[in-house]
């Protein structure tokens, strides 16, 4: 029974009581329990924070190596590839033009940064064609395209195509100049688009001429001086000038106008203006020539007309432009007449010098009777110098030693034609006769009886009787030149 109260007396009592370390166990176990709880609770913390940390350093580092490939390429080629540099070209007009029309060849460069500089364009040919850079500058404007703003530098060169055909422009190199940052640029050479464009001739009459301009605007216009109507004189000047002035062209194409040579007129070419403009874009041209005229001649003097082809691009139409010509009456001065004519004028002074020193030598040698029988005695007869002409038809047929003295105070050859004709009867008659005389008739005997026979002709004119012929002389003259006749007198 004691057992059995004992037993029911530790039943009844608490472990803890019986056992105290049991509840110092219990105790610590508990508290290495929630300890460990809370170091696996701040240990999973702690690993679940680093690996957080760990992925998102990963993925940050990962848009940060994005962000770097974008923004930050060396090179021009890689910031073409990125998207980030571009380069276009284009060609206006893009129908078909005509030779000599401007052709606008436009280079834009875009970039999203800024451009650290002017870009540069290298030289390049097109067959055929004129290329000139005549805008120095590019414009530069921004554009706006999906949130991102880009810088647009655009540059303009001009093409003149001088014959028909299809041309090509070539790839072009354009070395460029991009800001990276504010404080680095990169450089590099970029490359353009082929562009095509063709050429046709306008009009059939443009093919067998030069001298043309394709333009939308032409003028031509004219200024003399002096004016129409002005009266000139040997030495005076003529200016002619000549302005053209054109739009969408180049005073290079402009034609050449040659100058107007005659002997009445020496022309001397003057300077010539030539002048190529751009105003906000639109190109002009213009070109002044001058022309200067020096009057060497009297008379008439004219320029002539002068003209061109214009072919109007914008009413696609040829027109003809024309500078009329002009006259002047032109006289002389006594300068100008004297250097026009001193040289005939020379001339003539000695050919009369000539001419009187001869007819002075003449004279003398008439007055000697040194020249030869015929003239002697066709200026005697001119003269009407009877005695003379008598004696010079004697010596016509007698020998100059022997010629006998002439006597000068026997009247001479003075008869009318018909006389001769009738005394040549009465001589033949006498001839026929007298046969013994007739061989006594020598040439002295026939010149007494001529002085004889005439005395009394003279005296008959002398008296209004007789009249003195200069065919009588003539007709005398060729029967002493015959020796048959003089033979026939002599039987």
């Amino acid at each position: 029974m004691l057992a059995n109260k004992h037993v029911q007396f530790l039943s009844n009592e608490p472990l803890d009581s019986l056992f105290p370390i049991t509840a110092s166990l219990r105790s610590l176990v508990k508290i290495v329990a929630i300890a460990s709880a809370w170091l696996l609770l701040i240990a999973a913390m702690f690993v679940s924070s680093s690996v957080f940390n760990f992925s998102w350093a990963s993925s940050a580092m990962d848009e940060s190596q994005n962000v770097q490939l974008v923004v930050a390429p060396s090179t021009v080629n890689e910031l073409q590839q990125a998207g980030k540099l571009k380069v276009k070209t284009r060609l206006s007009p893009t129908t078909v033009v005509s030779p000599q029309q401007q052709v606008d060849l436009y280079i834009q460069i875009w970039t999203d940064t800024w451009f650290g500089g002017g870009a540069q364009i290298a030289t390049f040919d097109v067959k055929d064609t004129i290329v000139l850079r005549r805008k120095k500058l590019a414009n530069n404007s921004t554009e706006r395209i999906n949130g991102t703003t880009w810088s647009v530098q655009e540059w303009q060169l001009t093409l003149y195509p001088q014959s028909t055909g299809l041309f090509t422009v070539p790839v072009i190199a354009v070395a460029v100049n991009i800001a990276d940052t504010p404080s680095s640029t990169i450089k590099g050479t970029l490359y353009t688009e082929a562009q095509t464009f063709k050429v046709a001739l306008p009009d059939e009459r443009l093919s067998t001429t030069a001298n043309w301009i394709a333009a939308p605007k032409v003028t031509f216009e004219q200024k003399l001086t002096p004016k129409l109507g002005t009266q000139l004189k040997i030495g005076d000047a003529i200016t002619r000038t000549l302005t053209i002035k054109a739009t969408e062209s180049s005073a290079m194409l402009f034609p050449d106008f040659p100058l107007y040579q005659t002997e009445m007129l020496q022309g001397y070419l003057g300077p010539v203006n030539s002048e190529d403009r751009q105003y906000r874009g639109d190109f002009s041209a213009s070109k002044i020539y001058q022309q200067t005229y020096i009057v060497q001649q009297s008379g008439e003097v004219s320029l002539p007309e002068l003209s061109f082809y214009w072919w109007n691009t914008d009413a696609q139409k040829l027109v003809e432009l024309k500078a009329e010509g002009q006259s002047w009456s032109i006289s002389h001065t006594p300068l100008s007449f004297i250097k026009a004519y001193w040289a005939a004028g020379l001339l003539l002074f000695t050919l009369l010098a000539v001419l009187v020193y001869s007819l002075r030598w003449v004279k003398q040698r008439f007055n000697r009777q040194q020249l030869p029988v015929i003239v002697l005695f066709m200026f005697s007869l001119l003269q009407k110098r009877c005695r003379r002409v008598e004696q010079y038809l004697y010596w016509h047929n007698t020998n100059k030693n022997h010629r006998p003295t002439f006597n000068a105070e026997v009247s001479l050859l003075c008869q009318s034609e018909q006389s001769l004709d009738v005394n040549s009867k009465i001589n033949s008659a006498t001839s026929k006769v007298k046969d013994s005389v007739r061989s006594d008739l020598t040439e002295a005997l026939l010149f007494s009886r001529w002085q004889q026979r005439f005395s009394q002709q003279q005296q008959a004119k002398d008296k209004g009787k007789g009249r003195l012929t200069r065919s009588s002389y003539l007709k005398f003259w060729r029967m002493l030149s015959n020796k048959g006749n003089v033979s026939r007198l002599r039987r």
